[in-house]
């Protein structure tokens, strides 16, 4: 009996997989060198120093310290500075407070009088009484502001007259201009406008109450024409001339209430300054 035995072929055994290259994982490694290390105050984790979030149960740590009680501390430690600030300020003003000196009354000797005698002291002349001080200046005659307002007065009506020639001028021209016209109503307004601020404060005093209101009524009534003219055309050459008619007679009706604030200033005193009418 012949057994053929088959040659197999010889396997290899296949070679070991390679260790796989294991990589640590990043831990915090406690006894080191050099190696400061802290536990959480919250879970005990072990941390290390100048950690600002638990990783754990996610505390926020300031040097190792919850925010929460850091917060408080810090607010804690800025109220008693403030505390300590304020108390020593108070301290160093009561310290550091000018002591008065009160200084000793000046002892006037007795000195005997010239005419002869024993004895007698120098007769302390009597204080002169001062006049009432009211508001506005008052001292006993018209007040300072209606003072004021008076000359003021007289200045402008000064404005009014040479206001008044110039319209009369510009009349007689032999070519009339209703431009120049209307430039000389404008300025009338407008010195108008502040005649009457000056005439209130004229009727504030008493005595010149009745001419400070005349005043002041004609002053409105010369605004209020001088606007009208002017709402005319500058081409309307007649709405112009009348305008300027209207204006010459409105303002000779100046002169005597401006004779009497001039007898009035005389009688209390005011010196004016410009033209006489």
């Amino acid at each position: 009996m012949t057994v053929n035995a088959a040659r197999r072929p010889r396997r290899r055994a296949a070679a070991p997989p390679p260790e796989p290259i294991v990589v640590p994982a990043e831990s915090i490694a406690i006894g080191e060198i050099d190696q400061t290390v802290f536990d959480c105050p919250t879970c005990a984790r072990p941390l290390a120093m100048g950690t600002r979030r638990c990783p754990g149960c996610g505390t926020h740590l300031i040097i190792g310290v919850p925010m929460s009680k850091a917060s408080v501390i810090a607010t804690g430690g800025l109220v008693l500075g403030l505390l300590l600030g304020w108390a020593t300020g108070v301290v160093f003003g009561l310290v550091s407070r000018p002591t008065v000196v009160t200084p000793a009354p000046v002892v006037v000797p007795s000195v005997a009088p010239v005419g002869g005698g024993s004895s007698g002291t120098l007769a302390t002349p009597a204080p002169i009484p001062s006049a009432p001080v009211g508001p506005g200046g008052w001292t006993g005659g018209m007040p300072a502001i209606a003072r004021s307002a008076l000359t003021q007065a007289v200045t402008v009506n000064d404005h009014f007259a040479a206001a008044s020639a110039s319209l009369s001028a510009a009349l007689a021209a032999p070519s009339f201009d209703p431009s120049d016209v209307a430039q000389i109503l404008r300025a009338i307004s407008a010195e108008s406008v502040y005649g009457e601020q000056l005439a209130a404060k004229v009727s504030s005093w008493t005595d010149s109450a009745a001419l400070g209101q005349r005043l002041n009524g004609l002053y409105g009534a010369i605004h209020d024409t001088a606007g009208e003219g002017l709402l005319a055309s500058v081409r309307n050459e007649a709405a112009y001339r009348q305008s300027a008619k209207t204006m010459i007679t409105l303002l000779a009706g100046l002169r005597s209430i401006d004779a009497e604030l001039r007898s009035l200033a005389e009688a209390n005193g005011v010196t004016l300054s410009g033209t006489t009418p």
